[in-house]
């Protein structure tokens, strides 16, 4: 199954929560910076496209520069997801093979952007993570230290959470506190695991 969430929504304390509660989570950013590491297919492509300058002392990818690179330039943007996606998702294929072959019944797909890159039509049921605008506004400037200015355009960039709500199996609404995201999770997962 699939999860998701808005940024600065809570996702990540979700997938933690699922992982006490015995479910194993595959997480989408771990395996995507396994697929860039120096070396690795993705990383010759990164660098052949956008240069060595993406590039830091230990040869990695400087993960910031590229960020600014592509958040200012949606074309670049489609290249690097073009790179980087595929190969995210057939490690991620390997991995829940894996795990199915281990007996689990029930495997997480932790991704940020699962709507935006259709992967609803791969993993059923999907769950997001939401909260509303003022929360999450708050939530990724404390995070991240960024201006209003700043936040606005990091959640313009993303698909509204409204859409990614219809899009949804399961709507988890965290805007309280760590205790009440973990009652519903537990909530949800039982109805998953009974249905």
């Amino acid at each position: 199954m699939g999860l998701t969430g808005g940024i600065a929504t809570g996702k990540s304390a979700a997938a933690a929560i699922l992982r006490r509660l015995g479910v194993p989570v595959i997480d989408a950013d771990e395996l995507a910076r396994d697929v860039v590491r120096p070396g690795q297919e993705a990383w010759k492509e990164i660098v052949d496209i956008f240069g060595p300058s993406v590039l830091r002392g230990d040869r990695t990818l400087d993960r910031k520069k590229l960020r600014k690179i592509v958040f200012d330039d949606p074309a670049a943007r489609k290249q690097l997801e073009a790179i980087v996606h595929p190969k995210v998702r057939a490690l991620a294929e390997e991995r829940i093979r894996d795990l199915e072959a281990r007996g689990h019944e029930i495997i997480v797909y932790e991704v940020p952007l699962l709507f935006e890159g259709q992967l609803q039509l791969w993993l059923r049921p999907v769950i997001l993570v939401a909260c509303n605008l003022t929360t999450q506004k708050k939530r990724l400037k404390e995070r991240d230290g960024l201006s209003d200015e700043e936040a606005r355009q990091h959640l313009d960039a993303q698909m509204s959470l409204e859409e990614k709500r219809r899009l949804a199996d399961y709507v988890i609404e965290n805007n309280d506190t760590l205790e009440k995201l973990e009652q519903q999770v537990k909530t949800v997962l039982n109805k998953i695991r009974t249905t």
